[in-house]
C-alpha cells in the first residue's frame, strides 16, 4: 500500500475475481448498488428504499453494547456507498475514537470514488481508508490487536463482494469479529462475574498437579454423543471422564458419573445446566467469569480457572502463581486446555461434533438441543468419516480451527471418537471401541481415587 494523508490505495490485481457492481440511485435519491454474479447470485448492497435509515439501524445494533467501553480503534470492513460509515460518524459514541475503513474490492471502490458517492468521507480527517487486495497489512494489523480494544464492524453485503481468492482473509475477519466483539459486548457481565467469583479464595489448577499420564475422554454434548453413551461405563474403567456442563445431566441420567465438569459461559441461563443431576460429589472447574449464580448454587467441589486474554484473570493468575488457560472460545476447548494442564494423556474427544449433525445442535436429551428445520446456515466441511460433508456454523468453525491449531503445535497424539460431525485435522479419528482398545491395559481405579483424594483434601 502506498500511504496518503488519510487513505491508501494499492494497484489493482487483475487476476482477482471481481463481481460486477452497478451503482444506482434509490427513489429518495440516495446511492445503492446492484451486485451481479457473486457466488452465482445477485443482491443489492444497500436498501433499495431507504439505505440511510437501514445504515442507522445497522450501526445502532453494532454499538449498542459499547457505551461503557473505551475503545482504542474501530475498524469497518466495506465501504459500500458509505451510508453505514456516515451513521457511525454521526453517533456521539464514536467521538474521539480512531476509525479505519478497509476495502479489498478496488474496482468497486474506484468507481464509487469517481462518481463522488463518498467524496465527503474521503475528505473527513477522522477516517483512514485502507484499500487493497494485498491483505498482508490487514492481517499484520489484526495480529497486533491482541492487547488492544479494537472493535470490528463488518458490512456483510460488502464482505460478499470480496474477491473469491481472498476467502481466507474473509474468514480471519469473521473469526475476529465474532470472538472479540462478543468479549466487548459481554465486558460488563464478565467484570461483574469475575468480581463475584473472586470474593472467595477458590483452589486452582496447581492443587492438582500430581495427576499425570492418565487417559482421558472429554465429553461434549454434540448430537453424536448418543452413540457413545452405552460404552462410557466401560470407558470409565480405563480413563478419567471430563464433561461440559451441558452434557452432565445426560450422563448422570444414563448412570455415568463424570470425574469432573467444566463450565464457562457468563450468562444467567447457565443455571439450567445444573438441573437433572446431583452435583455434590463431582468437581466443577469454572472459568473466572462464569455466571456467578452457578458458582453459588453448585454444591460440589469447585476449582477456578483463569483465562488467557482477559486481563483481570491474567493479573490474578500471576498474583496466585496459577497457570492461565487457553479457552479457545468455548467450554469444550477450555476443557481440552484444562486436561492438558492436568497432564492427562492420551486425550480423546466424544460428542465434539462441531457441526449440525442430523440437523441438531446438541444431543437429543440435552435441554440446549434445537432441531433445525430448512436449509442450514454455515459452511460445508469434511465429515468425521471423510465420506461426505456436514454443515458447520461460523462459531463452530472457529472452535474446529482452534483444535487443529493445537494439534499442529503439539507433538502429542490426540484422538477424536465423536463418530459424527466434522473431521478435525491433526486428530486421529477412531471409534470409541478402538480408542478403548488402545488404553485397555490402563486401570483407572487408582488414578481416580488419587484424583478424588486430592479434590477432597483441597476443598475441605
Amino acid at each position: 500500500m502506498s500511504e496518503g494523508k488519510h487513505n491508501s490505495l494499492s494497484a489493482v490485481n487483475n487476476k482477482m475475481t471481481q463481481p460486477v457492481v452497478e451503482y444506482v440511485k434509490t427513489k429518495n435519491g440516495a446511492w445503492t448498488a446492484f451486485i451481479r454474479d457473486v457466488q452465482e447470485y445477485s443482491f443489492y448492497l444497500h436498501s433499495r428504499y431507504d439505505p440511510v435509515k437501514e445504515a442507522e439501524n445497522f450501526i445502532n445494533g453494532q454499538i449498542r453494547h459499547l457505551e461503557e467501553e473505551k475503545l482504542d480503534k474501530i475498524i469497518v470492513y466495506g465501504t459500500g456507498c458509505g451510508h453505514h460509515i456516515r451513521a457511525l460518524l454521526n453517533n456521539s459514541y464514536t467521538d474521539n475514537i480512531p476509525l479505519e475503513v478497509w476495502e479489498t474490492n478496488i474496482i468497486a471502490f474506484t468507481e464509487a470514488k469517481q462518481k463522488g458517492i463518498f467524496s465527503d468521507l474521503l475528505e473527513d480527517s477522522r477516517i483512514i481508508f485502507k484499500v487493497s487486495n494485498d491483505v498482508t497489512e490487514f492481517v499484520n494489523s489484526i495480529k497486533n490487536w491482541q492487547n488492544r480494544k479494537v472493535h470490528v464492524i463488518v458490512h456483510e453485503p460488502s464482505l460478499k463482494c470480496m474477491p473469491r481468492e481472498l476467502k481466507s482473509f474473509k474468514e480471519v475477519l469473521q473469526d475476529y469479529q465474532m470472538k472479540q466483539n462478543t468479549a466487548v459486548a459481554f465486558r460488563h457481565l464478565l467484570d461483574t462475574n469475575f468480581a463475584e467469583n473472586n470474593r472467595e479464595h477458590w483452589p486452582g489448577v496447581n492443587t492438582l498437579s500430581d495427576i499425570t499420564s492418565v487417559p482421558a475422554i472429554l465429553i461434549s454434548s454434540g448430537p453424536s454423543l448418543l452413540h457413545s453413551l452405552s460404552k462410557l461405563k466401560e470407558a470409565g474403567k480405563h480413563c478419567l471422564l471430563g464433561a461440559v456442563g451441558s452434557a452432565a445431566a445426560t450422563l448422570c441420567q444414563n448412570g455415568i458419573r463424570p470425574d469432573f465438569v467444566v463450565m464457562s459461559d457468563p450468562q444467567a441461563n447457565m443455571l439450567s445446566q445444573l438441573q437433572g443431576w446431583e452435583t455434590e460429589q463431582i468437581p466443577l472447574f469454572f472459568l473466572s467469569t462464569l455466571y456467578s449464580g452457578v458458582v453459588e448454587e453448585y454444591r460440589g467441589p469447585k476449582f477456578i480457572l483463569y483465562q488467557e486474554g482477559y486481563q483481570p484473570a491474567e493479573d490474578e493468575a500471576k498474583r496466585r502463581s496459577e497457570p492461565v488457560v487457553q479457552t479457545g472460545g468455548s467450554v469444550a476447548t477450555t476443557m481440552f486446555s484444562l486436561a492438558r494442564l492436568l497432564n492427562l494423556y492420551p486425550i480423546c474427544l466424544i460428542g465434539q461434533d462441531l457441526a449440525y449433525t442430523n440437523n441438531s445442535t446438541h444431543v437429543a436429551s440435552s435441554p440446549q438441543n434445537i432441531e433445525l428445520i430448512g436449509q442450514l446456515v454455515g459452511e460445508k466441511v469434511m465429515a468425521f468419516d471423510q465420506r461426505g460433508t456436514v454443515v458447520a456454523p461460523r462459531n463452530l468453525l472457529i472452535y474446529k480451527k482452534w483444535f487443529e491449531e493445537q494439534a499442529r503445535a503439539s507433538n502429542d497424539t490426540f484422538y477424536n471418537a465423536t463418530e459424527g460431525g466434522a473431521y478435525i485435522e491433526g486428530f486421529i479419528h477412531v471409534t470409541l471401541e478402538e480408542f478403548l482398545h488402545k488404553v485397555q491395559s490402563f486401570n483407572a481405579a487408582e488414578a481416580r481415587e488419587k484424583f478424588r483424594h486430592i479434590v477432597r483434601s483441597t476443598t475441605t
